[in-house]
């Protein structure tokens, strides 16, 4: 959604008059929960001209989880722009003021709810040209993002003006100079609580040197009918965007031709297909298509590479969401990119990545970062390859089988990923002899081939892996996982503990030999032996 510059700016003053006549000042907690929007974008500038600290938080979240983040947080008031989390939370009795954003205002409102015209009126009086000086300094607290829950409960990173100033300054300085020197077009989609998202709309336009516009979509089903529209000109995304449009193009007769075809006749279809995809995804306008956020197949940004069509992966994580990134002309397929300015990577002896940098976070709600010398321990296992980073997993996922062999299950999980038709797999091995893997796929695909091409990629992928790697049995499933069932963190990764409940009787299936009759139900596949 487009909204005229003069009346964005207009409703920012006003906000900020509005949150002073409710009585938030420098410091306070402010909660935001709702659909990206413009409205969005005018509360989380408010906050910052008055002083206070945002505490953007995920509107998938569950309402216990909302309800508790908002009271670890100390927040004085609430945002919601999301219709079901407004009916959901004006349900439970709390104490916190509640004040609609939402573009459609729900039927029936309710005492404790404010819309959003009454909220603005609140600062009206003031004048929308009064301007507004922020009483902080690039020392005070600014936001509190919160993780996602994949491994546990979520954690509240404190960051303060300095960190987004910094982080905002440098995305800008990232994108090539034609990008940035003329009309930049952005597509904000992820969640704006989102740290790469929140950074990229709401921090980094300040430092863009030309007109930009943003479009905000409300919901991510419907990207890829929004991007041919808009044709962004810088883009960011999860993996799974860049798998969804590789499948769409395999699915057509002109992908289907390029794929099977030998080298001459590749190169000479390589410009038609490539213009083909960039132009039915939406990007042909775009001079730089980023991915983060999770582990992306080495074989998918290959696949595009072949077809010239560069993808820079980077790396960053909630404490510290820029760390590094694939540049224009520098671009190393299997790293996650080189370090961004004033900022220091390194290794433990143990493989975990430490970062030390001004992107850095200060600290959790609850507690000090884990720091070594000063540099934070991200929990993630990697190496530096020639001044590049490369991401091995998770150190909390590491897998230790009962014969005392570690594996690291994120890699074998990308290559299970990249098989076709297959949207998401887990590794299951803690403690057991050997591993497994269940696997997820698309909806409709056949089963028959789908199997058949599964079987025959996993007995491939086992004659590259070490023993304790190989994967011995594994189930396929028709692709039931949802965010809102708590499969999936916001930003689309495995909830592995709530995956192990609910597929229990299938993993104890794939080690025993022999399902239960409830759990077979949900195979496509009975379970195969490597």
């Amino acid at each position: 959604m487009r909204r005229d510059t003069v009346q964005v700016r207009e409703q920012m003053l006003v906000a900020t008059h509005a949150l002073r006549r409710m009585g938030v000042a420098k410091g306070d907690k402010v909660g935001i929960i709702g659909l990206n929007s413009s409205r969005y974008l005018i509360l989380d500038v408010a906050i910052g001209l008055i002083g206070a600290v945002s505490v953007p938080i995920y509107f998938t979240s569950p309402p216990n989880e909302i309800l508790d983040i908002l009271s670890e947080s100390g927040a004085k008031v609430v945002f919601v722009g999301a219709p079901d989390v407004l009916k959901q939370l004006e349900e439970v009795r709390s104490e916190i003021p509640l004040v609609s954003f939402c573009r459609v205002e729900p039927p029936d409102p309710r005492p404790k709810r404010e819309t959003w015209e009454s909220f603005l009126e609140k600062g009206a009086t003031e004048g929308r040209s009064v301007e507004v000086a922020s009483p902080v300094g690039f020392g005070d607290l600014a936001t509190i993002r919160y993780t996602s829950g994949t491994t546990g409960r979520p954690k509240g990173v404190c960051f303060d003006q300095g960190n987004l100033r910094w982080m905002g300054e440098a995305v800008c300085s990232l994108f090539p100079w034609k990008a940035r020197s003329k009309n930049i077009t952005y597509m904000s989609f992820l969640p704006m609580n989102h740290c790469v998202e929140g950074i990229i709309c709401a921090y980094a336009p300040y430092y863009a040197p030309a007109a930009l516009d943003i479009c905000f979509l409300e919901e991510f089903q419907q990207l890829g009918k929004a991007l041919p529209i808009v044709k962004p000109t810088v883009f960011f995304s999860v993996p799974r965007f860049y798998e969804k449009a590789w499948e769409s193009l395999l699915l057509s007769r002109m992908g289907r031709t390029y794929a099977r075809s030998p080298g001459l006749v590749k190169g000479f279809l390589r410009p038609f297909v490539r213009r083909a995809l960039k132009s039915r995804a939406g990007l042909d306008r775009c001079s730089q298509l980023m991915v983060g956020s999770a582990a992306v197949s080495r074989n998918l940004l290959e696949e595009y590479n072949d077809l010239e069509i560069e993808i820079h992966d980077a790396y960053g994580l909630t404490e510290a969401p820029l760390v590094t990134m694939n540049l224009p002309g520098r671009n190393r397929i299997g790293t996650v990119g080189e370090p961004l300015p004033e900022t220091s990577v390194r290794i433990s002896e143990e493989g975990e990545i430490l970062v030390k940098g001004p992107q850095v976070a200060k600290a959790y709600t609850s507690s000090e970062f884990q720091l070594e010398d000063g540099f934070l321990a991200t929990g993630d296992l990697g190496k530096m390859d020639d001044g590049y980073l490369v991401v091995e997993g998770r150190k909390k996922e590491l897998i230790k089988t009962s014969y005392g062999k570690y594996v690291q299950p994120a890699r074998i999980e990308g290559m299970l990923r990249s098989i076709k038709n297959v949207e998401e797999a887990m590794v299951v091995g803690e403690g057991r002899p050997f591993c497994v893997a269940l696997i997820w796929v698309r909806k409709g695909a056949d089963r028959v081939e789908t199997s058949r091409i599964i079987d025959e990629t996993i007995s491939e992928m086992n004659g590259r892996l070490s023993h304790p790697e190989q994967i011995k049995r594994w189930a396929t499933l028709e692709n039931t996982l949802t965010i809102s069932g708590g499969d999936l963190t916001p930003n689309l990764k495995l909830k592995r503990a709530v995956i192990c409940v609910r597929f229990k009787d299938v993993i104890e299936g794939l080690y025993s030999g022999h399902l239960p009759a409830e759990a077979a139900k949900a195979l496509l596949e009975v379970p195969a032996r490597a």
